[in-house]
């Protein structure tokens, strides 16, 4: 419980009650030095009343005052056990010992003991109209009107172990149980629903109500035909869209099933077996079975048709295609969540955490040769870098080169020595053979690189290393600056128009030899002389 003070209260079984502040953590319990301080350190129930914290223990009840946290005891109450405590709207505190239901003031003193008869009372409630409600053993409701209590509904044959009643916005009483399932009190006539006296079962579980499946699922997958499978703990189910529901296999304590892409079934248990259902059969898959029995707490399928196990230490990713299991341990994880709460005298428990996330390094970041790894891969995007500025430099001189033998009219061929294409001999003759190629296929549009490197006795890749080195191009970029070198010099001999220029040099269409031109000399064919 927390109290107004942003205090939390722990009532324990057998270790008396305690005070947390967020730093330290206060025990009040009889022992040997104080053996009266309560009256049994098994403490049931806690309230807070206006400066005080109401004890219902196992032998009696206490009052502890917070101002001097003094304990005093209820004498009313007698040494009998204390089932429930709740305080009303007026600040009067009710108490429920045996089959008796104690009123005390706000100020703590006794008004009156209301007496139950044979019922067992261990709930007390006290609705939006502030009547008070009482819960017996067997499952009756009582209501205490006009100071008596009057009976609602009686008690059920089938032995409900009722924990918790409340009130809905309808102003009806809801009475749950400890299996999931949930209670009101309503009423076919036309009077005020707190005289009602049918009690209608609703349940609480939606799947199982939305699939009307004959048990509660430890486990449901839906097939892409609609159909939901589930498992009940003992076998597995499936219930068909046509409302039939059929058992496919004995199979117990499946906690977690998915589907795969493909269809299949997959089936894990609260010991970690991993199965899959193949042909009406489930056959066990041995290598992403958990050997430690660590039971699955969840499965999916990711995007990549891999299963994701999640247990309580670990989570593990299966490839089901690869037969590659990995596995993250989720007690050392990178990643730590460290949540901070104030705990001056002005900020305790009732103000926000925050939250900062800390990364851990990973300890394959800090290894030398993670390092090694690092300094070569710097060298590398340098030497990179460096490679991509001498090609630009050398596509810059080879078209210079180009562009200075058209306006010479001399052969285009480039000439080592004239230092402008820094290469050896050998290189500079094999240059013009690869020109020569070209311009004796020049007016032939479907002349590829493919042809040009056949032709030239290499692969396309060792050509096209040797035309970069050389010129800074590709070799498409090679072939279209010998054809546009050849256009030029037909322009400038005034022989032939624009339309038959572009289809002498093996251009497929006037506009793309118009944009080409224009790219290399800057202005259009036209304008060219």
């Amino acid at each position: 419980m927390q109290d107004e003070e942003g205090f939390l209260w722990y009532a324990t079984d057998g270790g008396g009650i305690c005070r947390d502040d967020g730093r330290q953590v206060e025990v009040f319990r009889s022992n040997a030095e104080c053996p009266d301080l309560l009256g049994s350190n098994n403490v049931i129930c806690l309230a807070e009343a206006e400066g005080k914290i109401v004890i219902g223990t196992s032998h009696g009840a206490n009052v502890l005052d917070k101002r001097d946290y003094s304990i005093s005891r209820l004498k009313e109450v007698d040494d009998k056990r204390v089932d429930d405590i709740i305080v009303t709207v007026n600040g009067h505190w009710w108490l429920t010992s045996n089959k008796k239901v104690y009123e005390y003031s706000a100020d703590g003193k006794w008004l009156k003991t209301y007496d139950a008869g044979d019922k067992y009372i261990f709930r007390l409630h006290q609705d939006k109209e502030g009547r008070l409600w009482c819960q017996e053993w067997e499952g009756g409701m009582l209501r205490l009107d006009n100071g008596r209590f009057v009976q609602i509904s009686k008690a059920w044959s089938d032995n409900i172990s009722f924990s918790r009643i409340s009130t809905d916005r309808q102003g009806r009483q809801l009475v749950a149980d400890g299996l999931g399932e949930c209670y009101a009190l309503s009423s076919d006539e036309s009077e005020s629903w707190f005289k009602g006296t049918i009690l209608t079962r609703y349940q609480a579980d939606s799947i199982r109500v939305k699939w009307k499946l004959s048990a509660r699922p430890t486990a449901l997958a839906i097939s892409k035909q609609g159909d939901c499978w589930f498992s009940t703990g003992k076998d597995i189910r499936c219930m068909g869209l046509n409302g039939k529901e059929t058992i496919i296999s004995q199979t117990k304590d499946v906690s977690a099933m998915d589907f795969t892409p493909d269809g299949t079934l997959w089936l894990a248990t609260v010991y970690g077996q991993l199965s899959r259902y193949v042909k009406g059969k489930v056959v066990a898959d041995e290598y992403g079975s958990n050997e430690y029995g660590d039971g699955v707490m969840a499965m999916s399928v990711d995007s990549m048709g891999r299963l994701v196990l999640v247990s309580d230490r670990y989570i593990r990713l299966y490839d089901i295609k690869r037969q590659t299991l990995r596995q993250q341990s989720r007690e050392a994880n990178s990643v730590y969540v460290i949540e901070l709460q104030e705990t001056n005298p002005n900020r305790r428990w009732s103000q926000p955490n925050r939250e900062i996330v800390v990364e851990r390094v990973p300890r394959w970041l800090k290894s030398w040769w993670m390092c090694c790894v690092y300094v070569l891969v710097i060298a590398g995007v340098f030497l990179l870098l460096a490679y991509n500025v001498i090609l630009r430099r050398q596509r810059r001189r080879f078209l210079v080169q180009i562009k200075e033998m058209i306006a010479s009219g001399e052969d285009s061929t480039p000439d080592s020595t004239t230092g402008n294409i820094p290469v050896k001999t050998v290189d500079d003759e094999w240059l013009k053979k690869a020109i020569a190629q070209i311009e004796s296929h020049l007016s032939e549009e479907g002349y590829t690189v493919e042809q040009l490197s056949a032709d030239m006795c290499m692969s396309r890749m060792t050509f096209y290393r040797r035309i970069q080195t050389l010129t800074g191009q590709s070799p498409t970029e090679f072939v279209r600056t010998i054809r546009l070198r050849r256009a030029a010099e037909l322009l400038r001999e005034g022989q032939l128009n624009i339309t038959e220029i572009s289809y002498a040099t093996g251009f497929s269409s006037v506009s793309y030899f118009s944009r080409c031109f224009r790219k290399m000399f800057g202005v259009p064919p036209t304008q060219f002389s």
